[in-house]
């Protein structure tokens, strides 16, 4: 029977993804009740109507969120959204992951998301702006160096994250680069952050190639959507020795059997947004003669009908929620080793807090001690799900998410309930 849960209004989306992964772990993970309680009713969430004075003159009204899921150990973290896809449901399970992984990866923050419905790429630089300060100004009362942290997510970058430092500072009245992660180095942003996502991939490749015999120079590696998470994987296991046979996009995928010049690609990828050519279709990135499949791109992209068409020996979730619940069960079956978005997709949250943490004491970091940190703490994360993995004779997945639920029902218990 299903557990007692908040439920969106509308569109559950990966809020019910979340419950669903939830009460499978809930079988093999020691939580009280009470965890439970507080795991599946959101701490607070916020819908804002966003009026934006368009370059035209006309007024346009946005829809945005941002919920904070849990803060039991720590403030709440996450990114913000710009997508037409944007909904209060996804949003909420985006939040509750983010709990989840801040807990995998043993950080003091609890889980939050937010976003505004809309395609970033139809306004105008101004437009964009005017919309980024507004949901801004919102939230203001909401967000914080020690209430909620926001960062990037799929629509925002370094400049969006000035443009909300920015407002929260000029409200508040003093400057306050702990507001937001991700942001330029010039206003508080950490050596080593822009690349951060796709090299905790990379990472957690090699550690655990090490630790079950897989192999790495030389293996051919297929990468669905090369954005930021994506394109900095291709390049960092290019570094790593690894074959880059194919990149995809939206358009379609660029294929090479004997595998293609990342930096080459990527440069002309960033100067065009698109790739240099297109051999195949999107869909068909995922049935690939490859030893790595890594999923950069959005939620869903693999499910149980395209995993049947899957080659590889390992398919790495770098993106949350890449897999659905019957593409993985279908994977698992096969022997193919899922990598999950928990331990995978870790990097830019990693990244995230050793930025914070400079900003709280002001005090920065060469890139180098950035590295030796990240490197370390992502050896750390996987290590630790392989182990509990292990003891419960399960797949990563499992391993994962028994461990941070574990972490979060201790927390709740120490903490206790208010009043």
């Amino acid at each position: 029977m299903a557990i007692p849960a908040y439920r969106p209004p509308e569109d559950p989306g990966l809020w019910e993804a979340f419950l669903e992964r939830l009460e499978r772990t809930l079988k093999v993970a020691a939580v009280h009740p009470t965890t439970v309680e507080y795991l599946a009713h959101p701490k607070r969430l916020v819908t804002v109507s966003l009026p934006v004075v368009m370059d035209d003159g006309k007024v346009r009204v946005f829809q945005g969120y941002r919920v904070v899921h849990d803060i039991a150990r720590g403030p709440a973290k996450g990114g913000v959204r710009l997508h037409p896809g944007v909904t209060l449901g996804q949003t909420a399970g985006l939040a509750a992951w983010m709990t989840l992984k801040a807990a995998v990866y043993d950080l003091p923050f609890g889980g939050a998301a937010g976003g505004v419905a809309v395609d970033p790429k139809a306004l105008s630089p101004r437009e964009l702006e005017r919309l980024v300060r507004r949901y801004t100004a919102e939230l203001v009362n909401l967000i914080g160096p020690d209430i909620d942290i926001l960062g990037p997510d799929v629509g925002t970058d370094q400049q969006v994250m000035a443009w909300i430092m920015d407002t929260y500072s000029m409200t508040v009245g003093s400057t306050v680069p702990g507001v937001v992660t991700g942001k330029p180095h010039a206003l508080g942003g950490s050596e080593g952050r822009d690349d951060a996502a796709g090299l905790g991939v990379a990472l957690v490749l090699r550690e655990l190639a090490q630790r079950r015999g897989l192999p790495l120079e030389g293996a051919r590696v297929a990468v669905q959507g090369f954005g930021q998470v994506g394109g900095s994987f291709a390049l960092h296991a290019e570094a790593m020795g690894l074959k880059v046979v194919a990149v995809s996009t939206g358009r379609g995928v660029m294929y090479r059997e004997a595998g293609l010049p990342v930096g080459e690609v990527l440069r002309h990828y960033e100067a065009t947004g698109e790739l240099p050519d297109y051999h195949l279709a999107p869909e068909e990135v995922f049935a690939l003669p490859v030893d790595y499949l890594v999923l950069a791109a959005l939620e869903g992209a693999l499910d149980g009908e395209r995993a049947k068409g899957v080659q590889a020996r390992a398919v790495l979730e770098a993106a949350n929620f890449a897999l659905t619940l019957e593409a993985e069960a279908y994977l698992l079956g096969k022997g193919v080793l899922v990598v999950p978005d928990l331990l995978t997709g870790g990097g830019g949250l990693l990244a995230s807090y050793l930025e914070w943490v400079q900003d709280l004491n002001m005090f920065f970091w060469s890139a180098d001690e950035v590295r030796q940190s990240f490197t370390k703490s992502v050896a750390k994360a996987v290590a630790e799900v392989c182990a509990r993995a292990e003891g419960l004779g399960a797949d990563l997945r499992t391993g994962a998410l028994a461990l941070a639920l574990e972490r979060l029902n201790e927390a709740t218990r120490l903490r206790g309930v208010y009043p």
